[in-house]
């Protein structure tokens, strides 16, 4: 679906949209720090493994933005956060992407490959880091070893407020998946990502936002 919008004299219409397959996929996991002593025996019980979050959103389309630009190829979007099993406090942040990567995606959608290397930045020293990522998605459910169904889904939605407006349309094919794999930060640990909960798309969304001229 192509999203249109006019211009008019008293208002400023942005439109940006997207074609293509992308394979979301979260993980919460925990693990231990490298180098730290694996638990004993002693008074106390040993504190608890740092709490893992990460964020994956790879995408293999098009997008357009109402300037006319077209951007098109692999773009990867990745969020890590990691927190001190003592203290609470995050001791990583990375907030990376690439554009750089293999992604692959089955045509029928069943199952999804990505290799790549994200540069970013850690917002908790400040720094640039490096991260390697290497996922693997399939659609077999593993306990009945069937082939999850497609999914198909289409929704708009209209939003107003004064002379602001927005219109979000979006229509998908899924199958819901399962993803696994590793992750290693440069210099620091590797971790393995254990099955968790995904889903492998083909999607179609579009958003125009027009905002009054002052």
């Amino acid at each position: 679906m192509i999203l249109t919008s006019p211009m008019s004299a008293a208002s400023s219409s942005q439109v940006i949209q997207f074609n293509g397959l992308i394979s979301p996929a979260a993980w919460g996991a925990p693990f231990q720090l490298p180098g730290s002593p694996p638990p004993g025996p002693g008074p106390f019980p040993p504190p608890p493994p740092p709490p893992l979050l990460v964020v994956l959103l790879p995408s293999d389309g098009h997008t357009m933005s109402g300037q006319g630009s077209v951007q098109q190829g692999i773009f990867v979007m990745l969020i890590v956060l990691m927190t001190d099993p003592v203290t609470g406090m995050p001791t990583l942040n990375f907030v990376g992407n690439s554009t750089m990567a293999n992604f692959q995606v089955d045509a029928r959608l069943t199952s999804a490959s990505l290799s790549a290397t994200l540069q970013g930045f850690d917002l908790v020293s400040f720094s640039p880091k490096t991260v390697t990522l290497s996922v693997s998605w399939t659609a077999i459910d593993p306990l009945t070893g069937t082939l999850n169904p497609i999914t198909r889904t289409t929704m708009e939605s209209r939003v107003q407020f004064g002379g602001f407006s927005l219109l979000l349309h979006m229509s998908s094919q899924m199958r819901l998946a399962t993803a696994s794999g590793t992750l290693a930060v440069v210099g620091g640990p590797t971790i393995t990502l254990p099955p968790a909960p995904a889903t492998i798309a083909r999607a179609d969304f579009g958003i125009i936002t027009r905002t009054p001229l002052a």
